[in-house]
């Protein structure tokens, strides 16, 4: 469930929130190793919202469903104090391709897909008005508000044994961590010198620690977080990823150069609710 207060910053157009509802549960369906079959959408709406907005609002949600090969396909719209959206994303994967959390075994490999801290980026340059070339500015925005969520890429995955688990870090790695230690009943190694981040990323930060928290702590990246068996490590060809760490027995631990310290992020709460004030 997605509110205006506390999911959407002011900024983002009728369209780019359509599109982010959508991805949200797409990026679901990709951490299961599943193609998307249809997508339904239910919507409460503020009185009084402009027709524009509101049409701006089923386009982002079309395009981006189009965008993955699907559809929106049913839902449900309705008067409401504060504009909030649930979307529900249908998917299809054979029973032995299906990937579960909970099946990370200790001595697999922690890798993760694409970008980490990019959305923080963003946030940081829109939000905080952090200084940044308008061309840094501009990717960095675009994938605050518009995440791609890995549909291909988890469909790939799907197809090797050698993937224990997966799942999405909308909500960032420190929870996506926490919750992967939960189902498999193991801990993890996080290397912070491995956390692959784009080099607009790297230019925005003021310190070492600022740019950890934000690929750690931040969220908003709708990447994919798998462990794999190292004897598949060679085998994965068709997927760019990038090894960030190992998993362990226990504990939830960040080798910072040397030093260890613990992963205590729980996900994505930069724009906590605190008070009725859209930011």
């Amino acid at each position: 469930m997605l509110h205006r207060t506390t999911d959407f910053p002011a900024e983002m157009s009728g369209e780019d929130i359509g599109w982010m509802s959508v991805a949200v549960s797409l990026s679901d369906v990709a951490s299961m190793g599943a193609k998307p079959i249809g997508v339904v959408a239910a919507m409460g709406i503020p009185g009084g919202t402009d027709v524009d907005f509101i049409d701006g609002l089923a386009r982002g949600m079309r395009d981006c469903a189009k965008r993955y090969g699907t559809d929106i396909v049913g839902g449900d719209t309705d008067q409401h104090a504060e504009l909030t959206i649930v979307t529900t994303a249908l998917g299809r994967v054979e029973k032995d391709k299906l990937k579960l959390r909970s099946g990370a075994r200790v001595g697999d490999l922690l890798c993760v897909t694409g970008y980490l801290g990019t959305p923080a980026a963003g946030y940081k340059v829109l939000i905080e008005g952090r200084e940044a070339p308008e061309q840094d500015k501009k990717l960095l925005i675009d994938r605050f508000f518009r995440p791609q969520p890995r549909v291909e890429e988890g469909m790939r995955l799907s197809a090797y044994k050698e993937v224990t688990a997966m799942m999405d870090v909308s909500d960032g790695l420190g929870k996506s961590v926490y919750e992967l230690s939960n189902s498999s009943k193991v801990g993890f190694l996080v290397d912070a010198d491995r956390l692959p981040l784009l080099e607009e990323t790297r230019r925005i930060v003021k310190s070492r620690e600022e740019l950890i928290d934000m690929a750690v702590c931040f969220g908003g990246e709708f990447e994919l977080l798998f462990t794999l068996d190292p004897a598949g490590l060679d085998k994965i060809n068709c997927v760019k990823f990038t090894v960030i760490g190992k998993v362990v027995e226990t504990g939830l631990t960040l080798d910072d150069r040397g030093t260890m310290r613990p992963i205590t992020c729980k996900g994505y709460e930069h724009l906590k609710k605190k008070s009725d004030v859209v930011h």
